[in-house]
């Protein structure tokens, strides 16, 4: 009889405790944290100010406007008449 239960030995108890990072490293990381999050926010309000009541940048009017074109340029498909199966002359042809 096969079964697919395995049987893991028990984890051995950890000796020694992990390394903390020092409290002035840990400071130093948060800081930069906070900068690069108040540099990114600080540019978006800036930028969103500066465009405030006018359309976009011309590179993405234009980005849209190829994207319209890409669209556009697809060949619609061939119109022709939708083909009828005649199973009755199917059949008529298999038999000769």
């Amino acid at each position: 009889m096969s079964t697919n239960v395995v049987y893991l030995p028990p984890s051995t108890p950890a000796t020694e405790r992990a390394s903390r990072l020092s409290y002035g490293l840990r400071l130093r990381l948060r800081l930069l944290a906070f900068w690069c999050r108040l540099r990114v926010t600080a540019g978006e309000i800036a930028d969103t100010l500066r465009r405030f009541g006018r359309a976009g940048p011309d590179a993405e009017r234009a980005f849209l406007d190829q994207r319209a074109d890409l669209v556009l340029a697809v060949a619609p498909p061939a119109r022709r008449p939708a083909r009828v199966i005649d199973f009755a002359a199917a059949r008529v042809r298999l038999r000769r």
